[in-house]
């Protein structure tokens, strides 16, 4: 069996596509909900640039922890990073900016459970895409 380890290239690719599609998806919730130009952009930046280093960190930890691969690892990691890294700080963050529990409620609810099916979905697109492999 054949088996492929992702290049630095592809890594830095699908880091930079994944917080693209995340900061998209975020402005969009956080201005449904909210209804604030001025709120669903701070969401947004302080989120996604506290997740640059909260998402970095935590692979960091899985790999030592658990290991770098394997499918319960993905399903694990999804886990902790999505639902209670997830929820936890971008429900301090939208807290912070918008005072309101209930946005915290339906901001984090929405885009993390809305992630889960996208980054389901996006790890299944990327295992499919060749490029930015080696065999080994």
């Amino acid at each position: 069996m054949v088996s492929r380890i992702e290049s630095h290239k592809r890594s830095i690719v699908r880091s930079i596509i994944w917080r693209i599609m995340g900061v998209i998806v975020l402005a969009t919730v956080t201005f449904i909900i909210t209804r604030n130009w001025i709120q669903t952009g701070l969401v947004t930046v302080i989120h996604h640039g506290t997740f640059l280093v909260v998402y970095y960190l935590h692979e960091r930890a899985w790999c030592r922890v658990v290991g770098c691969k394997g499918k319960k690892r993905k399903i694990f990691r999804a886990f902790t990073y999505e639902i209670i890294l997830g929820h936890l700080i971008l429900g301090i963050i939208t807290w912070f900016v918008t005072g309101s529990w209930l946005n915290v409620t339906l901001v984090t609810i929405v885009y993390i459970e809305n992630k889960l099916w996208i980054y389901y979905l996006y790890d299944w697109i990327w295992d499919r895409v060749s490029w930015g492999t080696v065999e080994v």
